[in-house]
């Protein structure tokens, strides 16, 4: 495949080989989907981040800052004709032993709760030094200064070094153009100083890159050179913009944050501190009523089982075996005299580890809707947050807004993309009484559960939050919400789902002026573009289906081209380019076939693509299991 070669990347846009000003005497720029630096002394050369273009044969050193495929791919020419090549310490042995990642990630992607990027490297690249802070590395005249600056990556690196009279620093992703950040997922992570893990912590490096902006700014440099984007010629303005962008985004975001219910204030502050500043003061909305659960609603752990008056159940959620076990205390003190049906509100393992234990004990018929369904039966295709390795059949297929009696009950199921894309709720109405609506994880009584970007959450009207927001004005009057980490029930008031749909909206044009694309969900959401089954096995000689499945997220139609990139031996045929109309997604079709030859083992293949203005290279991933 082939994606056609004038297509400029959308981090090269005007200003970046046609500058106002030229650049140091001998520092040349080289334009492509990453930048590349070649510096020249004593007819020697100097690589900064690598070659995008292919046709510079041979340098003495290339600098790295970050170990991520979709940057390295520039230096791998360059390394294996010789180029020493200088890495962070941090990061190193993601270049240098790329396999020990792949074979660790046959398990460790299933119950996945440290939520980094997946971008790493398919292929070794050889590292001649590695660099921390303090570090300084001499070339030719030149005497280069490695300072850290976390935040795009964990162990990311800065270089600054002097030439012809300017201070020039190479940083990496840390910014870009003037004033923004590539994306906001590669920042997911723990906020140890909070007693908060990976999975709930959206961009939780943000704090590590404010800090590593004044860093830089402290060394007062003349320019930027980042890894995306044109030269930053004032950097101070540059960076002071880029973090008042940041604050403004996350102020934002802390404003309605369910996360509040469970950590409480004090640990809310501790990370709005760390990036709003010292005096960081949160806008919060006012907590929604909460009220307790009627007797026919019986929470066990977080689960919630409905009684019917002849005593037979109706269960949400089964994430575990101990839920089991209370159910057999239920029945063995006559209480419950049988599970009849399990409603999933959505795929992660706290809620469906043990669906399948639950179905051959009491046969339970299993109810889903939309995306979620596949999921259930088949999590293995998928890399997500906290994916159960347990496949569980859904008996009762639905659609949205499917309704249906159930003894005493009328219940409607609804595609629900809150806390995840693959997420349903349920609306209970029980004869001449309560209405309740089950929504996952999707709200507490403080605000929107999204605080794992990895959860793919939407940020389109009429799609994510604002679908589920929508559908909260459309409940019988009356009803209370119900989330099983949540022990009341709670509801919110108009003027509280009228804020969160405000904050939301208001939160487009900040992440617009944060992010360099078309629409921020490219910047928020990952999954935009995925090779589909994540993992599939085939027999050497034998072929394997696969499609690139892609979010166009741009609000016009688009033509998104890809190049599948394999192991020597691998071949990949199939569609191009595909038309994807705004908002909605797509896919190409591909096969890959396996030489008779090839070895038992894990297959990387990755994905580039492309679309008007724009190629992100080695972007997509799948993995390939060949037995023999």
């Amino acid at each position: 495949m082939k994606v056609s070669s004038n297509l400029a990347s959308l981090l090269l846009t005007a200003g970046l080989a046609g500058a106002s000003e030229p650049l140091p005497a001998g520092l040349s720029l080289i334009p492509g989907p990453v930048n590349g630096v070649l510096i020249e002394r004593e007819g020697k050369y100097l690589a900064v981040y690598g070659d995008p273009s292919g046709r510079h044969l041979t340098a003495d050193m290339v600098l790295l800052t970050h170990a991520r495929r979709d940057a390295t791919w520039a230096a791998r020419g360059l390394a294996q004709r010789g180029a020493k090549v200088v890495a962070p310490e941090k990061e190193a042995e993601f270049l240098t032993q790329p396999e020990k990642f792949w074979a660790d990630l046959r398990e460790k992607r299933f119950h996945d709760y440290a939520q980094q990027s997946t971008k790493m490297p398919v292929e070794a690249i050889n590292v001649s030094r590695t660099v921390k802070s303090g570090d300084t590395i001499p070339w030719t005249d030149l005497s280069i200064r490695v300072l850290d600056t976390p935040g795009y990556t964990r162990g990311a690196v800065s270089y600054l070094m002097e030439i012809g009279g300017k201070k020039v620093a190479f940083t990496g992703d840390l910014i870009r153009d003037d004033g923004k950040l590539q994306d906001l997922f590669s920042l997911q992570d723990a906020i140890r100083e909070a007693k908060i893990g990976g999975y709930h912590g959206w961009a939780g490096r943000l704090g590590e890159l404010v800090a590593s902006l004044d860093r830089v700014a402290a060394e007062k440099p003349d320019l930027l050179v980042p890894l995306r984007g044109p030269v930053i010629r004032e950097p101070e303005a540059a960076i002071r913009r880029l973090q008042q962008r940041i604050r403004a985004v996350y102020a934002n975001y802390l404003s309605v944050d369910a996360l509040r219910w469970y950590f409480k204030d004090e640990h809310i502050r501790i990370k709005a501190r760390r990036v709003l500043g010292p005096d960081a003061a949160i806008d919060w909305m006012p907590m929604a009523e909460t009220l307790p659960l009627p007797p026919a609603i019986i929470a066990i752990s977080n689960s919630r089982l409905i009684l019917a008056d002849d005593r037979s159940g109706f269960l949400v959620d089964c994430g575990g075996t101990g839920i089991i076990d209370e159910l057999r205390k239920l029945r063995a003190a006559g209480k419950l005299t049988s599970i009849e049906h399990a409603f999933v509100t959505h795929y992660h393992d706290d809620h469906t580890d043990a669906l399948p234990a639950l179905v051959t004990e009491f046969g339970a018929k299993v109810h889903a809707c939309g995306s979620l369904v596949n999921l259930l039966e088949r999590p293995g295709d998928y890399r997500l947050p906290c994916l159960t390795k347990n496949p569980s059949p859904v008996t009762a297929k639905h659609r949205h807004g499917d309704t249906w009696r159930w003894k005493e009950h009328q219940l409607t199921i609804y595609d629900y993309p809150g806390q995840t894309l693959h997420h349903n709720a349920l609306l209970v109405e029980r004869d001449g009484g309560w209405a309740a609506f089950f929504v996952g994880d999707s709200f507490t009584p403080s605000g929107l559960d999204d605080y794992c970007l990895q959860n793919r959450n939407f940020l389109h009207e009429g799609q994510g939050f604002f679908r589920c927001l929508d559908l909260l004005e459309k409940l019988p009057a009356g009803c209370f919400l119900l989330n099983q980490h949540v022990d009341p029930a709670f509801r919110f008031s108009p003027a509280q789902v009228s804020r969160m749909r405000e904050t939301l909206r208001q939160r487009i044009p900040l992440l617009n002026e944060l992010l360099p694309f078309d629409d921020p969900n490219y910047g928020l959401d990952e999954g935009w573009a995925v090779l589909h089954p994540y993992r599939s096995s085939a027999r050497a000689g034998e072929s394997a289906q696969i499609a690139l499945r892609i979010m166009n997220h741009s609000p016009r139609a688009r033509t998104f081209h890809a190049v599948v990139r394999t192991p020597e031996g691998l071949r990949v045929t199939g569609a191009e380019t595909v038309r994807i109309a705004p908002h909605t997604d797509g896919a190409l079709t591909l096969t890959a076939e396996i030489p008779r030859d090839t070895h038992a083992g894990l297959q990387v293949i990755t994905a580039d693509v492309s679309w008007e203005g724009a190629e992100l290279r080695e972007w997509a991933e799948a993995v390939i299991e060949v037995v023999r």
